[in-house]
């Protein structure tokens, strides 16, 4: 037998080898270099982006933030890509700490996340100084109100709107309309109460009976909000069923009147909850 070797075979094996080193930096690889890796073998195909997506079964913007190396895919993302296209990608070059992440929490979104979290702890300080002062001039109608009572209201307002909206930005994301529209709802109907109490003097009588009124819509308003938490069980995991449960066990205790006085307790624990979760959102975790 002749020692050479058959051009069409050196030709094989040089192929084989050549793809047998780009499959060892694949498993290494991360983004934006995976993004590229993806694009290519996409190209090299002919396939469009729109035509991987329908195969694929994911959004054409999940694929776009891939390709651009905005995301690191989650495993169960990468095996359908690898089927489609036939690239031996291995789950382990996927970042472990962002496994979890919906694909379409970019790095800015979990930015938001810290932020609305910081926000909350600000909102939770102040509305329990708020919740004190509610409860003295109620007590005490010859209470003076302090000179700061405006703006420590308006500063609830405002750290709770970016504390809902966290959560806002979660929904968009996982595509949870309920829970858009509850932190939009909060927000609005928590500027129609702050609306009413600078409108009224804390120490008339109408300002006592607004502040019932105002109970009552806000536990109202905690129902829709805690219903999206529930119904983004499968999306982000099993503690935002619980977060909402306690949420929805709040807003009852709150309409009821009776037994607001516990709802205020139940309160605390929830936004703390919330706070938690928006945090580990932001350290691309689910709450699992």
């Amino acid at each position: 037998m002749s020692g050479k070797i058959h051009p069409l075979f050196g030709l094989w094996y040089d192929n084989k080898i050549q793809f047998a080193m780009v499959n060892q930096q694949l498993l290494t690889m991360k983004q934006p270099e995976l993004g590229k890796v993806i694009q290519q073998h996409r190209l090299s195909m002919g396939m469009t982006q729109e035509e991987l997506v329908e195969r694929c079964n994911i959004s054409v913007r999940t694929i776009q933030r891939i390709e651009s190396g905005e995301v690191t895919p989650r495993s169960y993302t990468i095996k359908i890509i690898q089927s489609v296209l036939g690239i031996p990608l291995d789950p382990p070059l996927v970042d472990r700490s962002l496994d979890s992440i919906p694909d379409d929490f970019s790095a800015k979104d979990r930015q938001v996340f810290f932020w609305s979290a910081i926000i909350g702890l600000a909102y939770f300080i102040l509305s329990s100084y708020e919740v004190f002062w509610e409860l003295t001039l109620m007590a005490d109608d010859r209470q003076q109100i302090p000179p700061y009572y405006t703006l420590l209201k308006v500063l609830v307002l405002v750290s709770y709107a970016g504390f809902a909206y966290g959560f806002y930005r979660i929904g968009q994301r996982i595509q949870n309309s309920a829970l858009m529209f509850g932190a939009a709802a909060l927000i609005v109907i928590n500027a129609i109460i702050i609306g009413s109490d600078l409108y009224y003097d804390p120490s008339a009588a109408e300002s006592q009976w607004m502040g019932i009124y105002g109970v009552v819509v806000f536990g109202i308003s905690l129902i829709p909000f805690s219903i999206g938490l529930i119904l983004s069980l499968k999306s982000m995991g099993e503690p935002y069923r619980i977060v909402g449960i306690v949420g929805l066990v709040t807003g009852f205790l709150f309409i009821s009147l009776l037994l607001a006085f516990i709802g205020l307790f139940t309160w605390a624990v929830f936004d703390i909850a919330c706070i938690y979760l928006l945090f580990r959102q932001s350290q691309g975790r689910r709450g699992n």
